[in-house]
């Protein structure tokens, strides 16, 4: 359970069929090179609250927090927090309290840190991964793991794309992605301490009702996979689907992600937004 609870946050668990349009879209749509350059659409103090949800009943709540720009590596990084914890009956099978941190370049809107801080699966041991973006050396990205307190031990991550990824800034930069209905892009995203090869389409526009009232959103639709530190398909790995929908405002809000999955119906939504006391970063 708590598996299928945490990969929701980036595409939910397995399926047994792919469901919903094509994320890849027709072959005259555009297929966009990368995600957008400039800084990201956040503003320090912004706080996103959420409900992890699977056929209506309560997982978990998450909660997505902008701190202050800080030097990371001589660049100046704006820290993005979410927190997952598990909520009611999930909390008697499943020891979910973890944290993944994003440091985001200011300038670029490309992360240059990514820090976890989880549960494994079924225990208490505590997880921790360290990805320095901003070591990167080719196609080689540097990534350290631990157990507890014990030293870390490199993980080198093969990538395949000038762009990498972290959960965090990937939603982040979906914020600011702006295109004909149809356009995809492809990119790798790093979720824990492992890289998922995701392919990503601007879906449509559609009114959704959510805790915030009806608002305009924006549907994304994507469809992704694991990789292995080779950068190739992890074996026997599921292919997954899932659909985020971000309001299409100025406030441009993260307000649900979607996945079918052999459970049913996966749902992480909104319940809460606040929007920052600070200038937002990106004008």
């Amino acid at each position: 359970m708590r598996s299928a609870l945490l990969l929701v946050l980036l595409a939910g668990c397995p399926s047994s069929k792919t469901t919903g349009p094509d994320p890849k879209g027709p072959t005259d749509n555009p297929q966009v090179n990368k995600l957008p350059d400039g800084p990201p659409l956040l503003t320090p103090g912004e706080h996103m609250a959420y409900k992890l949800q699977i056929q209506g009943v309560d997982l978990a709540t998450y909660e997505f927090v902008v701190g202050q720009p800080a030097d990371v590596n001589g660049k100046q990084a704006v820290q993005v927090q979410s927190h997952a914890k598990a909520v009611g009956f999930v909390k008697m099978v499943a020891n979910v309290d973890d944290y993944f941190t994003s440091f985001i370049d200011v300038q670029t809107g490309r992360p240059l840190r990514w820090l976890t801080d989880e549960y494994a699966t079924k225990g208490t041991d505590k997880e921790k991964t360290d990805a320095k973006f901003f070591e990167r050396q080719g196609d080689t990205l540097p990534i350290d793991f631990h157990l507890n307190d014990d030293p870390a031990k490199p993980e080198p991550q093969k990538v395949s794309f000038p762009d990498m990824w972290d959960y965090n800034a990937f939603l982040i930069a979906l914020r600011a992605w702006e295109g004909p209905i149809g356009s995809h892009v492809t990119v790798e995203i790093l979720r824990s301490r492992y890289m998922w090869h995701c392919e990503m389409k601007i879906a449509g526009k559609e009114k959704l009702v959510t805790a915030l009232g009806e608002l305009p959103a924006l549907r994304f639709d994507g469809h992704t996979y694991k990789l292995d530190r080779d950068g190739k398909r992890f074996p026997d790995s599921d292919e997954r689907d899932f659909s985020v929908w971000i309001s299409d405002d100025a406030g441009r809000v993260p307000l649900r992600n979607v996945a079918k999955t052999d459970y049913g119906d996966m749902k992480m939504e909104i319940t809460d937004y606040q929007p920052g006391t600070g200038q937002p970063l990106r004008q």
